[in-house]
């Protein structure tokens, strides 16, 4: 009878895991495709900037300071130049930036999911496996960020994938896992630096818990070796010199101290960022479940590999937010083992946990229907649709404040149509008078807002322009409660007819 009742709930955990990987799958895929979304500057400055500049599109003098630093390793920009080559003849930055999220939301899952069914070993209750599974599927910024071809969350993903081939070698005599692990975290490594104490922790593992003999760390280091000579190349193939960008990296951020400039903050910031970045209040259950994973299961392969990332963010002066981010394919090893472990406290309260478990992953799964579909105050977008309707247009684009390529005092190139004219600022001048002036009939006339109050003082004056895109479609005024969108960053492009009544508006 037991036997049977086993084998039934192996069947239902086969089930279960078969309908949670095509879901995670989907949730991934969407969000690439829906997601055009870049969440610090860095990646668009110093990842989409600098493959720009090996396209021959952007020019040295127009980069960002850390290219005369020689301090961002090369394999990202050289995958959005490879990537951008192979995708036409000529230079096509959306289907380039698509095809970059479609590779990294590959990665991400890929990592995850492997991750995922490895751990499946380490929680022997039932319930907790099947917690595992929901996890997996449904927490929402898991899809979220792994769309996103940041170096955060390509390093996170590939550092994971070598955890699980570490964990396979030692249950399987086979040294292919191994050089799996070494190829795996090195490339982990020479996308972002800070990765390395990863790998510290996992070669911990590996020497003092598993006690791994020579020959397999042997396996393990030459991979990652000629990983990072790869990464060598590629600095010296992008840089035209040799270089040593993970020097440069440490000297000019750490011992130089270049990295305060941008901010810094006390140890427990990182916990104000967790609680309101993953939705209170069930950040505060991810956050509680991650926390006693970490104090609880000290040989567990993945909390042995974090704990010194951790430690060492913690102790640096300057924070960000994304510097957690290579670390979220562990919460859902870190929730399912908490639940494991906790899970005999609720054990006469079946019901109860029942109903929190069923909010706690709806509540996710809406989050991801949220995100794919609320309106975009970053101008990516907008980027496609100028792309794909006047790219060679040779247009005029007025703007109410500053124009939709301008980020923090910077422009970028990468997006921006070469043969544009901008003329920004234009909420405090007679921008009808330059409309009429400039609207000649040879090449289009664009206007461009930034929010709500200007656009509308425009299209009454201008009934005739024609809206080519929003990021507010019309259905969200339904839900307008409180007049929220006039308080929002509402992004707006029209275009005026060919010929304008010269009398008007003067």
């Amino acid at each position: 009878m037991l036997e049977e009742h086993e084998f039934s709930e192996q069947k239902s955990l086969k089930r279960l895991a078969r309908n949670c990987i095509v879901f995670s799958l989907a949730a991934h895929l969407l969000c690439a495709w829906f997601i055009n979304w870049i969440y610090h500057p860095d990646q668009l400055f110093q990842i989409l900037e600098f493959g720009g500049y090996k396209l021959g599109i952007i020019p040295a003098k127009d980069l960002a300071w850390e290219f005369s630093a020689r301090l961002r390793p090369a394999i990202q920009p050289a995958a959005v130049y490879f990537i951008a080559k192979i995708s036409g003849s000529s230079f096509n930055p959306v289907l380039t930036t698509l095809l970059l999220r479609f590779i990294a939301v590959i990665i991400g899952w890929v990592s995850l999911t492997f991750l995922t069914l490895i751990a499946l070993n380490w929680v022997k209750d039932y319930q907790a496996k099947r917690f595992l599974l929901y996890c997996y599927a449904c927490l929402w910024f898991l899809p979220y960020l792994h769309a996103n071809f940041s170096s955060e969350s390509l390093s996170g993903s590939l550092f994971f994938a070598g955890v699980g081939c570490a964990w396979m070698a030692k249950t399987r005599d086979n040294k292919n896992w191994l050089l799996a692990c070494g190829l795996l975290i090195g490339l982990a490594f020479v996308c972002r630096y800070q990765t390395g104490f990863m790998i510290a922790g996992l070669v911990s593992w590996c020497l003092f818990i598993q006690k791994f003999s020579f020959k397999k760390i042997v396996y393990i280091f030459i991979p990652a070796v000629c990983t990072v000579v790869l990464g060598v190349l590629l600095d010296h193939w992008f840089y035209g010199e040799w270089v040593n960008t993970a020097w440069n990296y440490l000297k000019v951020n750490l011992v130089d101290g270049k990295a305060n400039s941008f901010g810094v903050f006390p140890w427990w910031q990182y916990f104000v960022w967790s609680f309101s970045n993953m939705v209170l209040p069930f950040s505060i259950i991810i956050m509680a479940g991650a926390m006693y994973a970490l104090t609880r299961f000290p040989k567990n392969i993945v909390v042995i590999s974090v704990l010194p990332y951790i430690f060492i963010h913690f102790i640096i002066s300057h924070k960000e937010p994304r510097f957690l981010f290579p670390l979220v394919d562990a919460v859902p090893v870190f929730l399912a083992l908490s639940y494991a472990r906790l899970k005999t406290v609720f054990d006469n309260k079946k019901a109860l946990l029942l109903w929190f478990q069923r909010i706690f992953l709806v509540a996710n799964v809406l989050i991801i229907g949220v995100i794919m579909f609320k309106p975009e105050t970053d101008p990516y977008d907008l980027y496609d649709v100028i792309h794909d309707q006047y790219w060679d247009s040779k247009a005029v684009m007025f703007c109410s404040n500053d124009q939709p390529y301008s980020f923090i005092g910077m422009v970028t190139h990468f997006y921006k149509p070469d043969n544009f004219s901008f003329y920004p600022s234009l909420n405090k001048k007679n921008i009808d008078s330059m409309i009429v002036h400039t609207n000649t009939g040879h090449r289009p006339v664009l206007v461009f807002f930034d929010r709500e109050r200007d656009e509308r003082s425009f299209t009454r004056r201008h009934p005739e322009a024609k809206l080519i895109y929003t990021a507010i479609p019309p259905w969200m005024y339904y839900i307008n409660v409180n007049n929220w969108i006039s308080r929002t960053i509402k992004l707006s492009l029209y275009q005026m007819p060919d010929k304008v009544d010269r009398t008007s508006h003067l």
